[in-house]
């Protein structure tokens, strides 16, 4: 029997994901409110948020799988949060300009029905080229960086300044999908079955 499944998000970025997957996903936005200033390793703090996003909507639902994701980058142990303003944006790229970072992602699945919760993480490594001014400034410009985490995003503009990366690219998006799957079969749903598909795919 097809379960629904709802991300706990209001992101565009992973809407527009696992729509191109062609993944038959509901969204629903969480008013859980983020805390990064909780002194939990990084992989620990990933999880707890994301787990706060997805009982937040769990609440919601009686019978349902409930995710929630939240990813960060970490560079010299120091957290990149989100460009909220061009200065900032220039800040943290020029922190990131020739340099490797990590970016972590935390998830939680929710079970609504059986009360059963899964939480995991997922650390990938980026490396950046080496930044010219104006390229931050033009970068800049286009407002791709303002609102992402890290102050870019990796699916868009910001591509053409990665040299490389190790680890899961659909993680350094937002969803690491292979392990979401993978949960997910351990909750008797798998998501490759025509029922979880959207018409369009």
């Amino acid at each position: 029997m097809k379960r629904k499944i709802i991300l706990a998000s209001g992101s565009e970025n992973k809407k527009k994901l696992i729509q191109s997957i062609g993944f038959n996903f509901q969204f629903e936005k969480s008013a859980y409110k983020e805390d990064m200033n909780e002194k939990l390793p990084a992989h620990r703090l990933a999880q707890k948020l994301a787990l706060g996003k997805a009982q937040n909507v769990a609440q919601k639902h009686k019978n349902a799988i409930i995710i929630g994701a939240d990813t960060f980058g970490i560079i010299d142990n120091q957290f990149l949060g989100q460009a909220k303003d061009p200065e900032k944006a220039y800040k943290i790229l020029k922190l990131l300009s020739g340099k490797e970072h990590k970016i972590i992602t935390g998830i939680a699945i929710i079970d609504t029905k059986l009360n059963k919760t899964i939480t995991d993480y997922d650390i990938s490594r980026v490396w950046f080229k080496k930044l010219t001014e104006k390229e931050i400034d033009v970068y800049i410009n286009t407002k791709e960086p303002l609102f992402k985490a890290s102050a870019y995003a990796i699916q868009g503009l910001g591509s053409v300044f990665i040299e490389k990366i190790k680890g899961d690219y659909m993680s350094i998006i937002g969803l690491p999908i292979q392990k979401i799957y993978s949960h997910l079969l351990q909750f008797d749903v798998n998501i490759l079955e025509k029922s979880y598909q959207s018409n369009h795919s």
